[in-house]
């Protein structure tokens, strides 16, 4: 992985991170998340002013859209389902972490992406990472309370969140190369966000207007975020594989859980650190693979 795609997947992380904290400290969630992709949209228009008269896109194009669009509408209705009642520093990680070891088979399927020993090493920290996030304490009795927690609905949203990732994530690797990245992401926002209103209008309509006015401030943030960070990431596609890519971006999970930890009163610092420490050298281990 060449060492612009690392800074620039290190830096997306960090703010993605920061995003979902904003995210988590909502009152609904679910239209926190309409309202920064509506606002989003509104704000990144320019982009598709300046790109689409000169646009060609192809039919493969147009379909990675639709697809990317409608896997995203459910990662954003997973993701704001998990956040209902887990702790950040426990969904984030599960959701982020999955990806990890879902893509690598995705891609070497999908777009005959080749794995190196040290690359499949790397990944395989970032996902030992992510289980020991889950154990309370060192103990066999704590690793299969780790297990019993995918029991858990928000477990089992923020699993099926990290199984949209490895989806939409190998799609976007096939669409950037049809597609101007800006452009790419401007339309797959559009679908996604069409998708997602009809569901809150019926069932949170009630809630649009508080949740604007609790969180005004923070809804522009992450429509500001949300898309620029996507957007680095789409450009890292561009410039190595999206296997790597996608394991590098579980740095943002170290972020998450001193977000959780600091400023959500989160518990299990040490365990929870422990764990962002296997993901940190796996994505050491990551950035030192051609």
């Amino acid at each position: 992985m060449n060492e612009i795609a690392l800074m620039i997947v290190i830096a997306a992380a960090f703010l993605h991170a920061g995003w979902n904290y904003l995210a988590k400290t909502s009152d609904n969630k679910a239209v926190f998340i309409w309202w920064f992709l509506l606002l989003s949209q509104l704000l990144y228009l320019p982009v598709l002013i300046y790109y689409w008269p000169e646009a060609n896109l192809s039919a493969r194009g147009w379909g990675c859209i639709l697809g990317t669009g409608i896997v995203h509408f459910f990662y954003y209705w997973f993701l704001g389902r998990a956040y209902r009642g887990g702790d950040l520093s426990l969904v984030y990680p599960l959701a982020r972490g999955s990806g990890p070891l879902i893509v690598p088979v995705l891609a070497f399927f999908w777009l005959g992406e080749q794995i190196t020993f040290s690359g499949g090493c790397g990944i395989g920290l970032v996902v030992a990472g992510i289980f020991v996030l889950h154990v309370e304490a060192t103990s066999t009795r704590s690793v299969f309370s780790a297990l019993q927690a995918f029991k858990q609905k928000p477990t089992q949203w923020a699993l099926l969140a990290g199984i949209s990732i490895a989806i939409y994530s190998v799609i976007d690797k096939i669409g950037v190369e049809e597609v101007p990245p800006p452009l790419y992401l401007f339309l797959m926002l559009t679908c996604t966000l069409v998708l997602l209103t009809p569901s809150v209008l019926i069932s949170n309509r009630g809630s649009i207007k508080k949740e604007w006015q609790l969180n005004r401030n923070r809804i522009f943030v992450v429509a500001i975020l949300d898309p620029g960070v996507y957007l680095m990431i789409l450009f890292a596609m561009q410039m190595t594989q999206v296997s790597y890519v996608v394991a590098v971006r579980q740095i943002s999970i170290v972020f998450s859980v001193l977000y959780g930890v600091f400023r959500l009163g989160e518990k299990q610092l040490l365990q929870k650190m422990r764990g962002a420490v296997l993901i940190a050298l796996g994505v050491v281990l990551i950035g030192f693979t051609n």
